[in-house]
């Protein structure tokens, strides 16, 4: 067993943890927008391409107190790069500094540990792995806040978001790790129909058929660090693959999505489509103020990320969010609602009391997910007559 971080968003580092627990993963300790972990081999190939709410995950090679330039040369060119790469693959250095003023940037940081790096392969090859900053084969990180630094190196290397299910060119979509960590917060896991009403090019909904049906979130994705890896087991990856595609399972609801943009629903179901789940979903070209209850399957979640207002005059964000609290009421009884929202005085205008409040980051704005219970009239009249009948009746004199 190894230990590994994995990166989130904030506020989902505990479902996160779930996720890796569920994957069998030991000693799960939830951090601050991370999450660490132990795991095998297996383990570390199947989180890459079956966790839904990880950014990166990242092997920690090196966590030291470094004061100055040539303390960070020291432990960079202490640590084996050899066994992780040859000097074929290209690399990059991913750093972040802060509160460090002894190093005078993240540039100058990521300079003396590649600087280590270069050295290292010159004195035991001749030669030297070159720098790739866009497309590299191995992706290392460098943090150094105050004067403690971590080193590790990334087995994912681009961001675990990006699927490889994505077509279009949406000018804002929402990023797949938060959609589906607006999912796993819901608790909806296919047990009833799925809807967004204001879908945009459909993360929410194929991200949502992507859970309902169990299928890891990356399986389409071309490219992992972590096959460069001088320890790569081709064998062992494909088992790990055909393990996550044998759990797999049906989905017996819908899920509907629509859009007052055309260009919205177009883009939504060429990336359904691309994700294999193009099947499970009804999209339509709508107003969301047109639209009617779903006719097929049973009453489930909606979960809905509106605009915020950072466009529109306060009147008109204030009235948007009080039609679709009409619009939650008039056609989706029965279901939960979920609204992920960074403006706190227009979602006092939905006109009805949250359940639940969770903070969340969409990007730099700060959010609240909330979750509302949409009651079925005639469940919570029926419910409220078994109240009456049950105070009504003659209580039973104790002995």
């Amino acid at each position: 067993m190894q230990a590994y971080i994995a990166t989130t968003f904030f506020g989902l580092e505990n479902v996160l943890a779930k996720e890796l627990s569920q994957l069998g993963a030991k000693n799960i300790k939830p951090l601050k927008r991370a999450v660490r972990f132990e795991a095998d081999p297996l383990q570390l190939y199947k989180a890459n391409m079956g966790l839904r709410t990880a950014l990166h995950i990242l092997h920690p090679l090196a966590e030291e107190k470094v004061r100055n330039a040539d303390q960070l040369y020291t432990l960079g060119k202490a640590i084996n790069w050899m066994r992780w790469f040859n000097n074929e693959a290209t690399y990059a250095i991913r750093a972040r500094v802060s509160q460090a003023p002894e190093f005078k940037s993240p540039l100058f940081a990521a300079l003396k540990l590649k600087d280590a790096i270069a050295d290292q392969f010159r004195d035991f090859t001749g030669s030297r792995p070159n720098i790739d900053r866009d497309n590299p084969d191995i992706e290392i990180h460098l943090h150094i806040f105050r004067d403690r630094c971590s080193i590790s190196i990334d087995s994912s290397g681009s961001s675990l978001h990006r699927r490889g299910y994505r077509r279009g060119g949406h000018a804002a979509p929402m990023n797949e790790v938060l959609a589906a960590g607006m999912l796993l917060l819901s608790d909806w896991r296919g047990q009833g129909n799925l809807v967004d009403f204001m879908c945009g090019s459909g993360t929410i909904l194929t991200e949502g058929a992507l859970l309902a049906t169990n299928k890891a979130p990356n399986l389409l994705r071309p490219n992992f660090s972590l096959k460069h890896w001088k320890n790569f087991d081709k064998e062992l990856w494909s088992q790990a693959r055909m393990e996550l595609m044998s759990e797999e399972k049906t989905f017996e609801h819908r899920i509907y999505g629509s859009d007052f943009k055309r260009s919205a629903i177009s883009e939504a179901f060429k990336n359904a489509h691309s994700a294999g789940v193009a099947d499970l979903m009804q999209l339509e070209n709508l107003d969301f103020r047109k639209l009617k209850r779903p006719e097929e399957g049973e009453p489930g979640a909606v979960i809905i990320n509106p605009p915020y207002g950072e466009r529109l005059k306060p009147s008109q964000i204030g009235r948007l969010y009080a039609q679709i609290g009409d619009a939650l009421k008039k056609h989706f009884s029965g279901y939960s609602a979920w609204i992920l929202s960074s403006n706190r005085e227009a979602t006092k205008e939905v006109g009805l009391r949250p359940k639940n409040r969770i903070p969340l980051y969409n990007g730099p704005l700060e959010c609240r997910l909330l979750q509302y219970d949409l009651y079925d009239g005639s469940k919570y009249l029926e419910k409220k007559r078994q109240a009456e009948k049950e105070n009504d009746a003659p209580k039973k004199e104790e002995s």
